[in-house]
């Protein structure tokens, strides 16, 4: 098992959880319809933007499904080849999270990441969350748009023009 998937273990163990095979939605069921996924984040090391979810994945379960999906962040560091967690959150419900501190950047379909410091909106509703993925996606789409109209100018039109 990798130092993540520890993590994972001991979270879904403090929530009388068994972790999942449904690894693309949750690290670990408290239902069948509540996934919770683990953000392990190693106190030692550079990491920047970690993803969050494929908004797909997240789409798809929370706002077609009508599922819950909360997240747990735990930041750690290594002693003696052992994960030794200093700090941990709570449940957060995705709908509490800010976009202010969210980005959808280009991977798949596009991914959630934790771009900013995490920031918790308690009164945020899956309604108020959802409007600020269709800002954010909206900003996505005319970033890829830009960035494949720049690519575009490169190609050469007439193959043919080409000396192989």
């Amino acid at each position: 098992m990798d130092v993540s998937q520890i993590i994972e273990v001991r979270m879904a163990v403090k929530h009388k959880a068994d972790t999942t095979t449904r690894k693309a939605v949750g690290d670990f069921m408290l239902s069948e319809s509540h996934a919770v996924n683990v953000k392990s984040n190693n106190l030692k090391k550079q990491n920047y933007s970690p993803n969050i979810i494929s908004i797909k994945r997240m789409h798809e379960w929370v706002y077609e499904k009508r599922n819950d999906l909360s997240f747990i962040f735990v930041d750690y560091e290594m002693r003696d080849g052992d994960p030794w967690i200093l700090s941990e959150s709570s449940l957060i419900p995705i709908e509490k999270i800010s976009w202010a501190c969210l980005s959808i950047e280009a991977q798949g379909y596009g991914v959630i990441q934790k771009v900013k410091v995490l920031e918790v909106l308690e009164d945020q509703t899956k309604r108020e969350f959802y409007k600020g993925f269709l800002k954010a996606y909206e900003k996505f789409l005319q970033k890829e748009k830009k960035k494949h109209e720049e690519f575009a100018k490169k190609l050469i039109a007439d193959p043919d023009s080409i000396d192989w």
